[in-house]
């Protein structure tokens, strides 16, 4: 375990409780409400949720298309909140760069605001590709900050405590997802907050 997992377990550990009501429960809440209104899910579709929390946004897209949903969490108590809200979910404590699932499981794989805390993100494109049927879907919400702003706090990320590896600018996500198998297929950006959907070729 490398100390960015470390950092995030403890950190979503101890907020798990009354995640919604704390600062990154909130902030989340917009681009989690953004992915539900880009997400079309198909009546019985396999739907993962990468870093899925105490679970808000794969209930949601369990109940918007009946679906088959799974949610993963690298924090045991998040899970815990997980399983005591979505008995009719499956749930797992686990990385977003090496998941536990056969190959082409699933319709649609979403992670939101969760990528900026993985060591190396170009694994979990490569999972994603790799778990996902032909044409499946990846969402990817992440943090956009500009810049000078976003070198800085990329600079100082190893001294915080929080989990943060590294955010992202809109080109450097893009790119992930084209060298990884994944065709664009919408863009959304606004304020802080961008959104990339594309499909598995």
């Amino acid at each position: 375990m490398n100390k960015h997992e470390k950092y995030s377990i403890e950190k979503y550990n101890s907020l798990a409780f009354d995640y919604d009501n704390t600062p990154d429960g909130r902030m989340s809440a917009g681009y989690k409400a953004k992915i539900l209104e880009l997400c079309e899910v198909p009546n019985g579709a396999t739907v993962l949720d990468v870093g899925c929390g105490n679970g808000t946004l794969i209930g949601a897209l369990k109940r918007k298309g009946n679906a088959q949903a799974l949610g993963i969490d690298i924090s045991p108590k998040m899970i815990d909140e997980c399983r005591r809200k979505y008995a009719d979910i499956d749930f797992y404590v686990t990385s977003g760069e090496k998941l536990p699932f056969e190959n082409n499981r699933f319709d649609i794989l979403t992670i939101c605001c969760a990528l900026h805390h993985l060591n190396a993100p170009g694994n979990f494109f490569r999972e994603a590709n790799r778990v996902l049927k032909t044409n499946g879907t990846l969402i990817v919400a992440e943090i956009w900050l500009p810049f000078g702003i976003r070198q800085i706090f990329n600079l100082l990320s190893p001294l915080y405590k929080a989990g943060d590896n590294k955010l992202f600018s809109h080109k450097r996500l893009k790119k992930l997802f084209t060298d990884n198998g994944f065709r664009i297929t919408e863009i959304y950006k606004k304020g802080t907050m961008q959104i990339v959907k594309g499909e598995k070729t």
